[in-house]
């Protein structure tokens, strides 16, 4: 491994105007032609990681082409990044991570980049907090994390993040994804074995989906001086306001400027990471608005959606709003969706 030469960190987004350029689609998503220039570089071929075999045969090469990467765009930092049972509507965007700095010593005590193969693919941390941790034996209690090679890698900053799945010492789910992929591959099983009843020879069976996302952006403001919104995403308390949704003239009316340049600055960042938000536009209810993506496989959609949603509250912060995600945040006007297109 080289010497330490921390690069500085680049700000989360580069331009606020979307969209700043082609060649910048996925350029923080090690996937595609992305990851492959860096795959060369270590005499891997280009599509290695469509094939999640290289969990067992690449993992080292691998592991240093992804920090090749991350040092070309200042980043210094790795976090497995997960799912955690119960997080929805809890905490800031509904993931788990722990972040570690990928340099070790030599035996002078001279600092190096490193990244072994084996950090990239699994990880062990706490999981006693976690549901039923406590009913755990403590030598048991661990949550390990396991690499989802299906979802691609990601940057933000100066941290890199490996989609993982969380699961106890026994293999029992602690998080969302398990269930997930555990529910596809049953079905797949099952699809299968019927189309080669029915005469359709295929190998496998998975789903697309594409997840809308609608929220609405309040002034900060006034956000902070409503304790049910800050606590529970949701008005629990008060009066209705004097105006709703009678004439739905809100509904794909032009975008409010401050709310637009907020929106701008998220689909650039989406854009940076692989993402594709395509559609933005008004909803119903005011304040209400709504981005929608490109289709994509079940797992990494919801990936992307998780941080979707991470993004819009941080960016939204930086513009004085106040993102709300949550389904039904005001009575009787319209809530926010995650309608499912495939279309």
């Amino acid at each position: 491994a080289s010497a330490l030469a921390r690069r500085a960190a680049p700000a989360l987004t580069q331009r606020r105007n979307f969209i700043a350029g082609s060649e910048e689609y996925g350029k923080h998503c090690f996937k595609g032609a992305v990851a492959d220039a860096y795959l060369a570089k270590h005499g891997l071929p280009a599509g290695l990681l469509d094939d999640p075999s290289w969990t067992t045969t690449s993992a080292d090469k691998v592991a240093a082409a992804v920090m090749d990467w991350a040092h070309d765009n200042g980043a210094s930092v790795m976090t497995h990044w997960f799912q955690p049972m119960a997080s929805l509507g809890v905490r800031h965007g509904q993931t788990g991570q722990v972040h570690n700095a990928m340099f070790t010593f030599d035996k002078d005590g001279k600092v190096e980049w490193e990244l072994e193969g084996k950090a990239l693919l699994k990880g062990e941390t706490d999981g006693s907090s976690y549901p039923s941790g406590g009913m755990r034996a403590t030598h048991t209690a661990g949550g390990y994390t396991v690499i989802d090679p299906t979802s691609p890698i990601f940057l933000r900053g100066d941290t890199v993040f490996v989609p993982t799945i969380f699961v106890s010492f026994y293999g029992d789910a602690l998080d969302e994804k398990t269930p997930l992929m555990r529910a596809q591959k049953a079905v797949s099983t099952q699809a299968t074995r019927l189309l080669k009843l029915l005469g359709y020879g295929v190998d496998k069976v998975g789903p697309n989906i594409g997840l809308e996302q609608e929220f609405f952006l309040v002034p900060r403001k006034d956000y902070y001086r409503r304790p049910d919104l800050q606590l529970t995403g949701r008005t629990i308390m008060g009066k209705n306001a004097p105006r709703g949704q009678e004439m739905c003239d809100h509904y794909m009316a032009a975008i409010n400027p401050v709310a637009l340049e907020c929106m701008q600055e998220i689909q650039h960042e989406c854009f940076m990471l692989g993402i594709p938000l395509r559609t933005r536009h008004r909803e119903v209810a005011p304040n209400q608005y709504e981005f929608a993506p490109f289709f994509g496989t079940a797992v990494t959609q919801i990936d992307q959606n998780l941080m979707v949603m991470q993004i819009c509250d941080e960016v939204a912060a930086r513009h004085g709003l106040a993102c709300l995600p949550q389904e039904k945040p005001f009575k009787d006007i319209n809530g926010s969706g995650k309608h499912n297109n495939i279309s």
